[in-house]
């Protein structure tokens, strides 16, 4: 865990320019994530920061329940590359940290790593292929499938080798089908605030949301 932590600074650090940076956050109404929720009925609060360099980027993302339950905390560190317009490969590092006492974030307590394939097939269809590679007993693989418009997304995605439950199935199950919709609402002449709200079905477990959020 200390050698993935100093990789990511060193890359960091390598010809850094502020405009290379990006920054932001995300409210939303329940943290639903592959069809699955996280945090009861809180608030969720979901800040990152991204560095871009050429093809690589690398960043944290974070989800913190408003209401305060410490089993819906997550952090997570990226690794993307760009192989071309239409192919990328990821690296992310989930972590948990769970429980009264939490875990030992340098030690590798409480982590999950997978390795993710993503692919434009077309102008709007997109592909996503994603492996547990540690922390995760069985090696969970989720599959996706995304229609984008102008305003909306469609997407259906399913899970395989999940033995273990980590997506809260017994083995394969289609977990995550519906609709996101996103527009912009004018606040003043230079400003305008984006908005989402998402549709979301999980035929395995046969539980279903409806989320809405905004980004800052």
């Amino acid at each position: 865990m200390k050698k993935t932590i100093l990789l990511l600074v060193s890359l960091c650090t390598l010809g850094v320019n502020a405009q290379d940076f990006s920054f932001g956050a995300d409210v939303q109404s329940r943290y639903v994530w592959r069809g699955l929720q996280f945090g009861g009925e809180d608030l969720s609060l979901q800040p990152g920061v991204e560095y871009a360099a050429g093809n690589f980027a690398v960043g944290a993302w974070a989800a913190y329940s408003l209401g305060g339950t410490n089993d819906a905390q997550e952090f997570d560190l990226y690794l993307s590359y760009a192989i071309s317009d239409a192919i990328s490969i990821a690296v992310t590092d989930y972590y948990f940290p769970t429980g009264a006492s939490g875990h030992d974030y340098l030690e590798g307590d409480g982590h999950v790593y997978e390795a993710t394939l993503s692919v434009a097939a077309t102008d709007a269809i997109s592909l996503l292929a994603a492996a547990n590679i540690g922390g995760d007993e069985e090696g969970s693989t989720y599959l996706e499938a995304s229609y984008a418009a102008d305003q909306f997304t469609l997407f259906v995605g399913g899970v395989i080798g999940d033995d273990n439950g980590y997506y809260g199935t017994t083995g394969e199950g289609l977990i995550n089908v519906g609709i996101s919709l996103e527009k912009e609402i004018a606040l003043s002449s230079t400003y305008s605030l984006p908005v989402n709200s998402s549709l979301v079905l999980n035929p395995d477990a046969g539980n279903v949301f409806l989320t809405f959020g905004f980004s800052l």
